[in-house]
């Protein structure tokens, strides 16, 4: 009990700053082609509690998928709302990516460090030290997983995820029409059905690990 309340505590910076970092993208990237939405609504900003959803935030520190609450973002604004659409749903999931490659870079460094130096003079250390080193390790694969987890995530076509947008961008308009009809109906009911009966999970997560280990 204690070990998971450990793990949890250590985990959610790195939760927080995954999907600050995500909603910041997509925020940033819509406005700087043409959309103010989400600086309008103060959504602009690296302040995560400015971006939390209490449901999705807890799901992500305990099944480590969820989601944030969405930016706003008025599609219409874009200069190019199909392609830009592409581009700022896009937005997201690769800055998810390029945080877990930070994380692993860190992870690395970090081991590199741990072996050469402090695995030397570990008789030397604190309770506390080593308390803290285990959360910092902890930390730091939560980085790369989280990061990695919460990108391939919303890239699934389903609303309200990324995807269902990336495929709006790319379907020709009768098609994506349907589609978003569809979607708009069922879409989220789909969702919750795929993650509570843990099909997303057995499916996702193997990819997930796969990457991390390249990454790490």
């Amino acid at each position: 009990m204690l070990n998971n309340i450990f793990e949890i505590l250590w985990s959610v910076p790195a939760v927080l700053i995954a999907i600050t970092v995500h909603e910041y993208a997509h925020g940033f990237i819509a406005y700087y082609y043409g959309d103010p939405t989400a600086k309008l609504a103060g959504r602009l900003t690296l302040n995560p509690i400015a971006h939390l959803d209490p449901v999705g935030t807890l799901m992500l520190i305990i099944f480590r998928i969820g989601w944030a609450k969405p930016v706003p973002i008025n599609y219409g604004n874009l200069r190019n709302p199909k392609k830009d659409m592409i581009k700022v749903s896009l937005a997201g999931p690769l800055s998810n990516i390029l945080v877990a490659f930070l994380f692993a870079i860190l992870y690395r460094l970090n081991n590199i460090f741990l072996q050469n130096v402090l695995f030397n003079n570990l008789s030397h250390l604190s309770d506390l030290m080593l308390t803290f080193i285990r959360g910092w390790i902890i930390f730091l694969q939560t980085g790369v997983l989280i990061n990695l987890a919460l990108a391939l995530f919303n890239l699934l076509p389903i609303p309200p995820l990324d995807g269902q947008h990336i495929l709006l961008g790319i379907l020709p308009p009768q098609w994506a029409k349907q589609y978003a009809k569809i979607s708009h109906t069922y879409g989220m009911i789909i969702l919750l059905v795929l993650i509570f009966t843990g099909f997303i999970g057995k499916v996702l997560f193997p990819i997930v690990f796969y990457i991390f280990r390249i990454f790490v």
